[in-house]
Order: C-alpha cells, then structure tokens, then sequence
C-alpha cells in the first residue's frame, strides 16, 4: 500500500473514533446565598426582559422546565449565555459578565426547576 493512501486511511479511521471528553459541569454548589446572587445576576443582566419573571418564560422560552429542543446540560446552559445562539435573538454575554457569574446564574436557573418540581 502506498505511504499516501496508508496516511488517508489512518486519518479516516481516526476521525472515525469518538473522542471521550468531559462534559462541562456547574463546579458550584446551590447554597441560599449563591442562588440568591444568581437570581440577582439574572435580573440585572437583562435576561429577564425576555426569559420573564422567574425565567419562566416571555419573549423568550422558559428556562426552568426540561422541555428543551436540545438536552438542557450544564454545558449547553453556560455556552447559550456565554456565546448566544444563533439564529435566535440570544446574544451572547460572555462580555459583560464573567464566566462564574454566569455559573451562578445557572444555579439559581436549576434551583428554579428544582423547585417547580415539588410536589404542591
């Protein structure tokens, strides 16, 4: 076999091959005072002009419920508010708020469901 097609078919084999990555996980824990900055956080960053009172949903779709189009991981959570989303009128805030912030919204957003949750 040639060394050239040897190369293309180790390289099709390669990209073939998942790679096993670790997916992104919330490194905070819900305590009351970081919930509470998290729903802070929410308010003054605008989100809720869009995502309603609670995040329960306006302009935008609720955020507290598991009826997403895609699985609502903490990665695609942190990556939606850090970078938006395309196609949609979800900017990115990655330059106004940090990348902790962003994890301490994510917090009180799951505090949220949690919560909604409960049996009444």
């Amino acid at each position: 076999m040639h060394t050239i097609a040897r190369c293309t078919l180790l390289f099709a084999t390669m990209m073939a091959i998942p790679l096993a990555t670790a997916a992104i996980t919330n490194p905070l824990s819900p305590t009351p005072e970081l919930i509470a900055e998290g729903k802070k956080l929410f308010n003054r960053t605008g989100c809720i002009a869009c995502h309603g009172h609670n995040a329960r949903g306006a302009v935008g779709p609720d955020l507290t419920d598991d009826e997403w189009l895609r699985t609502p991981s903490d990665e695609m959570v942190f990556n939606t508010i850090r970078n938006g989303r395309q196609g949609t009128a979800m900017s990115g805030f990655s330059d106004n708020i940090t990348d902790q912030q962003i994890w301490t919204i994510i917090t009180w957003i799951r505090d949220e469901n949690r919560k909604r949750k409960l049996p009444q």
